[in-house]
């Protein structure tokens, strides 16, 4: 079996490609966000060929060539690989060739056969199955598929593939997330349509990042839906339309406001632009509760109630901004971090990351006053290091009630991520038995109103 490493920084033409190439030629493909993860000749050893796209935009905002990149790297290493570049890009010498900016599948398929001089026997032996899966992340996508969609059930030990999605029906995100929480990781479609319905997943992504390239924009937008919450599971959590609007013009505030620290600003665009993260939900989320409830807490009007409100976004988008790992990212108690496995850098980077991002908000001028005292004590450690044995009231209030947001979101995000029915009232429940004074019930309480 032939194996490929796949470069592209847009996940979606990322999935169109492997998707197409492992189900075509049953490819072994491995993927990268971009050129400059490869560091050491050695980790492209293992390869028969690289897709890698001409240039992707980095966190800093920068136009980066990062097709060309790479072949400077392999001529510098003596690599002897073929290499194929999506997009134009003056390196048709040796074993790089690049393809057109609109490049088909077609086109790579094709470029890929030349280039590792495929016979025509290995051919022979890659014969699609009548109906060929696709993963069903990529019909978030698609409004109107361009052929007819089913799903598999087996009967007796006999797959029987049943058309649930007609050639051209209305699909919207709602409907996909249905099946999705189903339990269904693959829809599939028949071996003849399945190289046109990848091209169509493959043309929609394509016109937006050469859209953007041409306009000098970033490919990547804040928005609800794109990292698979959408509006109605946040109607069903109670968050209100007027409620993302407000937190979408504070994140846009934020960022102009910390743009002047070179290192968290980095952070905080690259959190931004990756909405399908772990980090990016939960952030996302957790702002979107707080701002629900707040003006519900009795802690001012008018301008008092403002300045409570701007301290939201940095709360929730900084607190753990130098958590870079999902892992990092899901430990909350000392118990969490018995059962990861970390080398004695993370453990301290976990203990007292609250306490160092601290430091660094500290340096930043125009930032809501009171900003680091509330990351210091986001895990209920007043300086800011390890994990507290009990909760205490001697916090911030804005602190306390972080802490209780921060928990239910983890909780739905779990939910979620499982494909469970989401149960909001057994998870506040949990709430309840778990914080047992009055100052944390009472962010309890305003949560148990957005759903009652």
């Amino acid at each position: 079996m032939r194996k490929l490493l796949i470069i592209h920084s847009d996940e979606r033409i990322q999935s169109s490609v492997r998707e197409y190439l492992t189900n075509e030629y049953s490819f072994e493909i491995d993927c990268l966000a971009n050129s400059s993860l490869i560091t050491n000749a050695d980790e492209l050893a293992t390869y028969d060929g690289i897709v890698c796209e001409n240039r992707y935009v980095d966190s800093e905002g920068r136009n980066i060539v990062g097709g060309q990149n790479l072949i400077n790297f392999i001529i510098d290493h003596s690599i002897k690989k073929p290499v194929v570049i999506l997009g134009e890009m003056e390196i048709d010498y040796g074993s790089f060739v690049s393809l057109p900016s609109r490049f088909s599948l077609r086109d790579i398929s094709l470029q890929l056969i030349k280039s590792l001089n495929i016979t025509d026997e290995e051919l022979r032996h890659l014969k699609m199955p009548d109906f060929v899966s696709v993963e069903i992340a990529n019909f978030y996508q698609l409004s109107n598929p361009c052929c007819d969609i089913y799903i598999k059930m087996t009967k007796t030990g006999v797959d029987h593939f049943v058309k649930r999605i007609y050639a051209n029906d209305v699909l919207d995100k709602d409907i996909v997330r249905r099946y999705e929480n189903n339990n269904l990781s693959h829809f599939f479609v028949q071996k003849e349509d399945f190289e046109k319905l990848m091209g169509q997943i493959l043309s929609q992504s394509l016109t937006k990042v050469v859209k953007a390239f041409k306009e000098d924009k970033k490919i990547m937008e804040i928005s609800s839906d794109t990292f698979e919450i959408s509006q109605n599971l946040l109607n069903e959590i109670g968050i209100t339309p007027q409620t993302v609007k407000l937190a979408k013009t504070s994140i846009v505030a934020m960022t102009k406001t910390v743009s002047g620290s070179k290192k968290l600003s980095t952070l905080l665009r690259s959190l931004l632009e990756n909405e399908t993260t772990y980090a990016f939900k939960r952030n996302y989320l957790t702002s979107l509760f707080f701002y629900q409830i707040i003006p519900n807490l009795g802690w001012g009007r008018g301008e008092q109630l403002k300045q409570t409100m701007d301290k939201v976004c940095y709360i929730c988008f900084f607190h753990d901004i130098l958590l870079r790992e999902e892992k990092l990212l899901k430990i909350h108690s000392l118990d969490d971090m018995a059962f990861v496995d970390l080398t004695n850098e993370e453990k301290k980077l976990v203990l007292e990351h609250a306490n160092m991002t601290t430091t660094l908000l500290q340096e930043i001028s125009g930032i809501p006053t009171g900003i680091d005292v509330i990351v210091r004590q986001h895990h209920g450690s007043l300086n800011g290091v390890g994990f507290p044995d009990v909760y205490t009231s001697n916090l911030s209030p804005l602190a306390i009630c972080f802490i209780v947001i921060e928990k239910y979101v983890v909780e739905i995000l779990k939910s979620i991520e499982a494909k469970e029915k989401l149960k909001l009232n057994s998870i506040l429940l949990e709430l309840d038995e778990f914080f047992h004074l009055s100052s944390y019930r009472k962010i309890i309480f305003e949560l148990k109103s957005l759903i009652n």
